[in-house]
């Protein structure tokens, strides 16, 4: 088989690794009645695209990825749930801020702080998401994995380029065609941020060999 056609049915099944990972995180999602299943939903599938990132063998059956998204999803009620709501106290926070500062504050240095407060924000959401991919690949502390993502943000500049640039990519195909968002939902997203991070992210025993 020549190089294009192994490359044409490798990105064949990556697609459905996509698009089965989304429904079964609906699916789990539910199944944990939104609030428990959420975000062992969003690790799981972190998790699989880790797992598909290191694989030798990736002729993936729909069953396949299933009952590994479904393993995932179990082991990750507890971590992902702390590491998810701790996020979303912090954004919460965030959102509120800059919601006071930018609709309430209308002197010049209302409109500075709000500035300040956007490229934090942008900044965090880039973490945020490092965060997960992380998560997916480490037993460590939610402290310690929101550091290390801060810090890689920080000290990968061109991780943090290819993934900001990736997920404007992604959320321009989103809008450019809905129809690609209820498909294949958050599943494109986490897989860029975890494709940058095998790609640049330099983690020990997650990264591309570079001599094959």
């Amino acid at each position: 088989m020549s190089s294009f056609a192994i490359r044409y049915v490798t990105a064949a099944r990556l697609v459905l690794v996509v698009f089965i990972t989304f429904v079964a995180s609906i699916a789990h999602t539910l199944l944990g009645v939104v609030v428990v299943g959420l975000f062992p939903s969003l690790a799981a599938t972190a998790g699989v695209f880790r797992r598909w990132a290191l694989a030798d063998d990736r002729t993936w059956t729909i069953k396949e990825t299933w009952l590994l998204f479904h393993g995932l999803w179990r082991s990750e009620l507890g971590r992902a749930n702390a590491l998810g709501w701790a996020e979303c106290a912090v954004w919460g926070l965030l959102l509120f801020d800059y919601w006071v500062v930018n609709c309430h504050v209308t002197t010049v240095f209302g409109t500075f702080v709000a500035g300040i407060l956007f490229f934090l924000m942008v900044f965090l959401l880039l973490a945020t998401v490092v965060s997960w991919v992380l998560h997916a690949h480490f037993n460590e502390s939610l402290i310690w994995i929101v550091r290390m993502a801060i810090q890689m943000i920080i000290a990968r500049p061109v991780m943090t380029l290819v993934l900001a640039c990736g997920e404007l990519a992604a959320l321009a195909a989103y809008w450019q065609w809905p129809g690609l968002l209820m498909t294949f939902g958050w599943s494109i997203p986490v897989a860029v941020a975890s494709w940058a991070v095998w790609q640049y992210g330099k983690l020990p025993g997650f990264a591309p060999d570079r001599n094959t």
